[in-house]
């Protein structure tokens, strides 16, 4: 069936312009589909969809631009949710993909991770850490101990040693949703002198000679957890040399006890 110019099927199809019912449907202008689907400029409709132009099913899809429904989904431009200023979009310039809530951004993903940004909470935090996945395993006592930083330190104090460098402060941040918080912490610049393997720059920064840094606060529990390690060890010995030193005293007191009473 063909039809050109105008075309009314009872009340459910209506045509303007030409239509070409075969093995496929093919509609060009404006076609009409009861109060459900309205079609205008280019429909194809047959082992997949493609639309061209606008097209609007009831109140929930509209698309404008261009819209690729198949074994993926393809957006041309962004993502825009119901709320003022809420969408997704993909960043070329950069190679990201971000997402903005109420104007804001929240998060941006690239290929080497992505930020979180402004104030995230999470019922559970788990940090990878399975033997499995980790290769170059060491006591932690000997990588600092061949640290540039600690060279004059001998390798069981070199913990402790780290410990009595590091410098904590307290700042606010210049820009952000938590500026107007005092927040507690360490700078990494400074830390970088003292502990630099947990110092990073930051990813997807452009090319420039003095890139921004952060550090694995994670990474801090082990080397708190040696300075406790040695400063418990340095307890004990004290508290057995004391020990000695009092028993010693009782001894000299029973065989010369001193008269309390001589002046």
């Amino acid at each position: 069936m063909a039809l050109r110019a105008f075309g009314l099927f009872g009340s459910t199809l209506s045509l303007v312009g030409v239509s070409r019912i075969g093995s496929t449907m093919s509609l060009v202008d404006v076609a009409a589909f009861g109060a459900s689907m309205a079609l205008r400029s280019v429909s194809r409709l047959g082992s997949s969809m493609a639309l061209f132009g606008f097209l609007n099913m009831g109140a929930s899809l509209s698309i404008r631009s261009f819209a690729r429904l198949a074994s993926n989904l393809a957006i041309q431009g962004k993502l825009q949710f119901s709320a003022a200023n809420t969408y997704i979009n993909y960043d070329t310039a950069n190679s990201a993909v971000r997402a903005y809530v109420s104007g804001s951004k929240s998060m941006s993903l690239t290929a080497s991770g992505g930020t979180l940004h402004g104030t995230w909470s999470a019922d559970t935090v788990v940090t990878v850490s399975d033997r499995r996945l980790k290769s170059n395993i060491r006591q932690l006592s000997r990588t600092l101990s061949e640290s540039p930083v600690g060279a004059t330190n001998t390798s069981d104090l070199q913990a402790s040693w780290i410990l009595r460098q590091l410098r904590p402060v307290s700042y606010n941040f210049k820009k952000g949703s938590d500026v107007k918080h005092v927040r507690f912490g360490f700078i990494a610049d400074e830390m970088e002198k003292v502990l630099p393997q947990i110092v990073r720059e930051l990813p997807n920064q452009k090319e420039t000679s003095d890139p921004k840094k952060g550090i694995v606060y994670t990474d801090l529990i082990a080397v708190l957890t040696g300075a406790v390690k040695e400063f418990n060890a340095l307890m004990t010995a004290m508290s057995s040399r004391v020990a000695a030193a009092e028993n010693e005293l009782s001894r000299l007191d029973s065989v010369d006890p001193v008269d309390v009473n001589v002046v």
